[in-house]
């Protein structure tokens, strides 16, 4: 397979990984419904600030390691899953209010949330661990080098889902506003979503 044929297809792996809903996907969405775009774009930043410290340990050879210790990565699955848990119930229980009045004057809250829920999402570790890996092609040239530029090509990627992401649960946000009750509903909604992710994953299995 050549350098070309290799980068796309990964990239179109990419893509679709991106794609699938996930604790990254529903805190973009839950925090653009109660906080507006820009916290959903605060959001998508810090996702892609929180992958490149699992394109750093790729690079430097940690997701071996990873790999290699079930018990290291069975820790930051269930980390990740109580975080989950806990943005998801004040989701629940936060009084349902007026969407627009949810707007917080500092979007540095959502962009922590998204590099946290990033860091400690087992969905991005297993692609660096897993995925990643099979598009390095030692016969093209520096090992190191390629993994760094199929992580910059994942974060790329990535990113341009998730800012799609927001731009759609933005759309929704104004529709929320414009029916009264919508907007609690959507938002009690979106931490139900969180909470059954956080028990998905803290019940799979490690493999």
């Amino acid at each position: 397979m050549t350098a070309v044929a290799n980068l796309a297809a990964f990239t179109g792996l990419n893509m679709c990984f991106a794609l699938i809903p996930g604790p990254d996907m529903i805190c973009i969405v839950s925090n653009t419904l109660t906080g507006g775009s820009r916290a959903g774009l605060a959001v998508a930043f810090g996702l892609a600030t929180g992958c490149l410290f699992h394109v750093a340990c790729a690079t430097l050879g940690l997701s071996a390691y990873l790999q290699a210790a079930p018990s290291a990565f069975l820790i930051l699955k269930w980390l990740g899953a109580m975080y989950l848990m806990l943005l998801g119930w004040n989701l629940m229980r936060a009084p349902a209010m007026p969407v627009e009045n949810r707007l917080s004057p500092s979007l540095r809250t959502p962009f922590r949330q998204g590099v946290l829920s990033n860091l400690l999402n087992p969905k991005v570790a297993i692609f660096f661990i897993a995925i990643l890996p099979q598009f390095v092609v030692p016969d093209l040239g520096n090992v190191g080098m390629q993994v760094l530029m199929l992580g910059a090509v994942s974060i790329v990627t990535g990113t341009a889902v998730n800012i799609a992401t927001a731009v759609l649960a933005a759309r929704a946000r104004m529709i929320a506003q414009a029916r009264n009750g919508l907007g609690a509903r959507m938002q009690r909604g979106a931490g139900c979503m969180l909470f059954l992710v956080a028990l998905r994953v803290a019940l799979e299995r490690v493999q």
